[in-house]
Parts: structure tokens; C-alpha cells; sequence
């Protein structure tokens, strides 16, 4: 089978560790991945100058198909003097760009707790369908709640049922049915997407190896592509110590785990870029 390179990063919307927002930077050192699962994607955020992220990394990957699935939707419309109302939304969430066609997407909502003065929001998982060299694979883009352990439980096992569960319900349509002119209105001979059973399942879960919500991804069947050797012990973390953000050590917290279909060549956490508050992990597939 042909290798496959998948890359998980968490950018947070471009903003490096010398406080300075640079999106060319972020995307730099990962551009050259197969697929690309980035967290924390801004669209019209005034922190960073009511940019459409999701866009502008569209053009920096003009050769990639790409996907966006955001987690909060809130109005950021303005009213222009003559009462004509310019309709923008402020959204963030997950992005998937692939060297390979993306047959189909959707967002998945996990549970949000209401945690009073500490700061939640919703949280959402991103579901590409890839049309990869070897077949249709399924990635699934996450970005778990960092405010408490106990929410962060609930969303994995809400995305651990629906995993379990979407190859029953099947792709996005299906169906066979009409005669050529119902068929062509509702496009039924276009190829349906498939729902595969192979599955890449990536992103920030913001718990360590350890931790419950780990422990219940891996019951589930699911591989860390992620393992200390002589070749990975350079750069362990993710999540590097930084006291600033309340962080007191190095952490491992982003990672990129595949259902047992795959086979992991080899697997490591760029430990080099300071783009971001996070680090890309790496796996090359086949």
C-alpha cells in the first residue's frame, strides 16, 4: 500500500509562541503532509483583524482540498451608515485539507457542560470521507474542552458511539430508486460517498496518555501512531512547559490514533516550530 502522511496541529489561529500572529508561518512546516487536521481556525475574530483563516489557508494550499467545520457560530455583522447590514459570522473550529479528494463532511457536536465563571464552548468534531490512492478512508478531526476532565469524558464517549454507529447509518445519501429525470434531480448518479470502517481520529483531546479519555479512545480500538523510541525521544511534547499559559511541564496532549486497518511506518512531534502554543505530530501510514 502507498504511504500516507497525516499531520495534527493545533495553530492556535496563527498566534506564535513571540505573541505574534503569522499564518504563513503556521502553515509552513506542515504543507507538505497528505492530509492536514488543523485546530483552532478563526473567521472573523477581531483578535485577529476579522480575518477568514479558513480561507487565506486555502490559499497558501491552493493544491489541497479542504473542508471547514467550526465550533461556535456567533453574529459579527456590522451596519453600514446607510442601514444595509453586512452578514458575517464569528466562528472557530477544525479544518482538513487533503492532497486527495474529499468525498464528503460533516461536523459532529459533542456535549458541552455549563462551567459558570470558567469559559466553555461548544466543541465539535470535523468527519472527512477521503478518496485516498488505496480506497475511501475516514478522518475525524477533534478538538476536546480543556475546562474539565469530566466534560472532556463525555465528548469522547458521545464521538466513541457515533464512530461505532456511522458505518450502520451509512454515507451521506444512498438510494437507487426513479427514473433517470428523479435520479438526475436529486443527483443519484453522482458516486455515493462511502462510510468507512477505516479510521483516523486526530486532534487536541487536552489530556495526557494516562488520562481516562485516552484509556477510553484506546479500549475503544483505536492505536497512538505516537511511541517513544531512540527516534522520537528528541521531542516528547506537545504542549511544551509554559508557565504564562499555567502550564508547569511538558505536555502530550495532540494526538493521531488510527483504527487497527492501518499500518503505522513511523510517527514523531515536530518539536522545532514555535508557530504556535502547540507542536505538529506526524504519521506516515500504509
Amino acid at each position: 500500500m502507498r504511504s500516507l502522511s497525516v499531520c495534527s496541529y493545533n495553530i492556535q489561529y496563527s498566534l506564535g509562541a513571540d505573541n505574534r500572529y503569522d499564518l504563513a508561518r503556521a502553515i509552513e512546516p506542515i504543507r507538505n503532509a497528505d492530509i492536514i487536521c488543523l485546530q483552532e481556525i478563526d473567521r472573523n475574530w477581531r483578535r485577529t483583524h476579522m480575518a477568514d483563516q479558513f480561507a487565506e489557508i486555502q490559499q497558501l494550499l491552493p493544491d489541497r482540498y479542504c473542508v471547514f467545520g467550526p465550533s461556535i457560530d456567533v453574529d459579527a455583522s456590522q451596519i453600514h451608515p446607510d442601514g444595509t447590514i453586512e452578514n458575517r459570522r464569528r466562528q472557530g473550529g477544525q479544518m482538513i485539507a487533503s492532497r486527495y479528494p474529499i468525498a464528503s463532511s460533516r461536523v459532529i457536536h459533542m456535549p458541552k457542560d455549563d462551567t459558570g465563571v470558567n469559559m466553555n464552548m461548544w466543541s465539535v468534531a470535523l468527519e472527512a470521507v477521503i478518496i485516498a490512492p488505496e480506497g475511501q478512508i475516514r478522518v475525524i478531526n477533534l478538538h476536546l474542552t480543556d475546562v474539565t476532565e469530566a466534560n472532556r469524558i463525555t465528548q469522547i464517549e458521545s464521538l466513541l458511539k457515533h464512530c461505532a454507529a456511522a458505518t450502520v447509518e451509512g454515507g451521506a445519501w444512498n438510494g437507487d430508486e426513479g427514473d433517470d429525470e428523479y435520479r438526475e434531480h436529486w443527483q443519484m448518479n453522482d458516486t455515493a460517498p462511502q462510510m468507512p470502517v477505516e479510521v483516523i481520529l486526530t486532534g487536541d483531546f487536552n489530556d495526557e496518555p494516562d488520562s481516562h479519555v485516552i484509556k477510553l479512545v484506546t479500549d475503544a480500538g483505536f492505536i497512538d501512531t505516537w511511541s517513544l523510541s531512540e527516534a522520537t525521544a528528541a521531542s516528547t511534547a506537545t504542549f511544551k512547559k509554559n508557565p504564562e499559559q499555567g502550564t508547569d511541564r511538558d505536555l502530550r496532549i495532540d494526538f493521531i490514533f488510527v483504527s487497527p486497518h492501518f499500518e503505522v511506518v513511523n510517527a514523531h512531534i515536530d518539536g522545532i516550530t514555535d508557530a504556535s502554543d502547540h507542536q505538529p505530530v506526524w504519521a506516515t501510514l500504509s
